[in-house]
C-alpha cells in the first residue's frame, strides 16, 4: 500500500462513519458544542454564539451538497404489476 493510498484512505475514514455515512454535520456539531462550551465558561458568550453559528452552516453545506442522490427509479414502492 503506498503512501497516496494511506492518505486517501484516512482522508475517506475522517469524512465517514463506519457505515459510510457522511458525519461532517455531526462532528461539526460537536466540535462548536465544545468550544461553546469552553467559550462560555470562560466568559464569551459572542465566540459561543459564533461557534453555533459556524456549525449550522457546516450543517447546512453538507445538506445542500454534501449528499450524493439516489438513481431515478432507487427504492420506490410502486406496484410492479
Amino acid at each position: 500500500m503506498s503512501l497516496r493510498d494511506r492518505i486517501r484512505d484516512a482522508a475517506i475514514g475522517a469524512a465517514t462513519g463506519g457505515q459510510g455515512e457522511p458525519v461532517a454535520a455531526r462532528r461539526a456539531t460537536q466540535t462548536a458544542a465544545g468550544v461553546a462550551r469552553i467559550a462560555t465558561d470562560a466568559g464569551h458568550p459572542g465566540l459561543a454564539a459564533a461557534a453555533a453559528v459556524a456549525a449550522a452552516l457546516v450543517v447546512v453545506a453538507d445538506d445542500l451538497i454534501g449528499h450524493p442522490c439516489a438513481d431515478a427509479g432507487y427504492a420506490t414502492f410502486k406496484d410492479k404489476t
